[in-house]
């Protein structure tokens, strides 16, 4: 990595702090930056994937148009990234499966419990296509013009996904052998999910070592487990006032762990993954499906165990809080009984075992998996579990979609909501210029964020920030302008939030136009 791209990197980030998007503690990942202190969630809606993978999907006028078929997941966060649906052929696809961002379904609750969907039948045509075959090639890095799905998938990877890249031009190396006592899974707005270790050296020193996003990190067989005796080479970052190192190379017993290449660039960026003697591609190793883990054989630090019976999610954050485990009598010495183990200790590996970081001791300590599932919303039967396998209890935080009948703070988008309520179709402004970026806005009082375009205006008349819609609808579309782009915007003003914002009606670029706000001021993510 060049000293150019670094400080750029590094830039991004110190700009993000000042935003307040990311805190000072996640881009240092400091102590204060985990989850030991968060508590359960009060309204947590604990779920099996298998009920989840159950479910319908109808739109706004409460017509079935598809069924679940499955859950896309994140494999080191648990978080479902994006739904399978299979839809039926009453909307002319003849039983297509696509994949849907998670976030673009809002939810029902109530007896018939299903997922909503504000989408049009045409819309639904340019959602990635889930297939095995198209499943396979993403795995093998095979290329398919078809396979859109892939694509999407791989563009989450294009972000910026190196906390550390403004200091590693000036780090120096190091070694640090010990003993693991903390595998820790930090969270962060902008670089996801990391992985820092707390290594006990022979000193009696304790050395904290950052390996890379989780998604990487635990889908080797050489994933760190609290006990392990290692040998790590890292690199000292001088800015960060904790010391905190960044790892390069893990080494455990005949296991080894590579986290970046000689230059400190890191592996979990490049297009393929290394593991086991085979490549697989970027997208297939982050993400997996929720059918895949459920029957997986399971290895508690080097033990054969038995097997993965069910996921329970927290439907609302979308995220894994727990696996629902089978043991086998062996391990255990009694008769079967399905424990619960936290997602925490859990590491996916693509060779399709499940790594389980816990002795048989606490494997049996554990409490057996209850089977109504909402008795675990009790902090105290959820304690019981954490306590057994020595981890926090983690805060699921509710996810972006929201439920259907929510106050209008949150249906502030919808046609009669308060941002098309506020809208003056008859004010309008006409914004000229080339495209810096599109970013995301978010605003406070529970209103949904907004994806802008910041455009850079003719001479020295400076910037505008002009909204396009909410960014849960314009995930799933595609924009037909890229940076440095002219472009040229027509927008009425709106108020949200309190503050006045510039809202775009149409949008020319590219000599194509596109219009989201009619004539009538009814906008496109609104019609139903």
């Amino acid at each position: 990595m060049n000293a150019r791209t670094s400080s750029k990197v590094f830039t991004a980030l110190m700009l993000a702090l000042v935003a307040g998007t990311v805190s000072p503690a996640l881009a240092q990942v400091r102590p204060g930056a985990s989850r030991e202190t968060a508590t359960n969630t009060p309204n947590a809606d604990y779920r099996a994937s298998k009920w989840m993978s159950d479910r319908k999907v109808i739109n706004n006028n409460g017509e079935d148009i598809a069924n679940v078929s499955d859950l896309i997941i994140d494999r080191g966060s648990g978080r479902i990234e994006f739904i399978v649906v299979k839809t039926g052929s009453v909307l002319g696809m003849g039983g297509r499966a696509v994949a849907i961002p998670y976030s673009s379904f809002t939810w029902e609750a109530g007896a018939k419990d299903r997922f909503v969907l504000a989408s049009t039948p045409e819309q639904l045509k340019t959602y990635p296509e889930y297939s095995a075959e198209s499943w396979n090639a993403m795995r093998d890095g095979m290329k398919d013009d078809k396979n859109t799905m892939g694509q999407r998938l791989g563009g989450d990877n294009t972000s910026p996904n190196d906390p550390y890249a403004g200091n590693i031009d000036v780090a120096r190396t190091t070694r640090v052998t010990g003993t693991i006592t903390k595998v820790e899974r930090v969270r962060t707005s902008t670089f996801g999910e990391q992985v820092i270790l707390s290594v006990e050296t022979a000193e009696g020193t304790t050395r904290r070592v950052a390996l890379g996003p989780s998604w990487y990190v635990n889908a080797t067989p050489a994933a760190p487990m609290r006990g392990d005796k290692v040998t790590i080479d890292a690199l000292a970052l001088p800015r960060d006032p904790d010391g905190l190192l960044a790892g390069t190379e893990v080494r455990a017993g005949d296991r080894t762990l590579r986290l970046r290449d000689s230059s400190g660039s890191p592996a979990w960026a490049l297009k393929t993954v290394e593991s086991d003697g085979r490549s697989y591609s970027t997208p297939y190793s982050r993400y997996l499906r929720a059918n895949q883990i459920t029957g997986m054989k399971i290895d508690c630090r080097g033990v054969e165990a038995g097997k993965v019976n069910d996921i329970i999610i927290d439907r609302n954050s979308g995220e894994i809080a727990f696996l629902s485990i089978d043991p086998n009598q062996n391990f255990l010495g009694i008769g079967d009984t399905r424990r619960l183990v936290p997602w925490s200790v859990a590491t996916l590996r693509l060779d399709g075992t499940m790594g389980i970081d816990a002795s048989k001791e606490m494997v049996l300590a554990s409490t057996e998996t209850p089977s109504d599932l909402s008795t675990l919303s009790s902090n105290t039967n959820l304690d019981g579990v954490y306590k057994a396998f020595n981890v926090p209890t983690p805060r699921f935080e509710s996810s972006p979609n929201s439920t259907v009948g929510l106050p209008d703070a949150e249906r502030a988008w919808s046609a009669n909501g308060s941002i098309m309520s506020a809208a003056d179709s008859q004010t309008i402004k006409i914004v000229e210029g080339r495209v810096i970026q599109t970013t995301d806005v978010k605003f406070a009082n529970g209103f949904q964020s907004a994806r802008a375009v910041r455009i850079t205006l003719p001479g020295d008349a400076g910037e505008e920030l002009v909204l396009l819609g909410p960014a849960l609808y314009m995930d799933n579309q595609k924009l037909l302008f890229k940076n440095g782009d002219q472009i040229k915007v027509e927008a009425c003003p709106t108020t949200i939030d309190g503050r006045r914002y510039w809202l775009a009606r149409s949008i020319d670029s590219n000599d194509s136009r596109t219009v989201l706000i009619d004539g009538k001021g009814s906008a496109v993510w609104a019609q139903r």
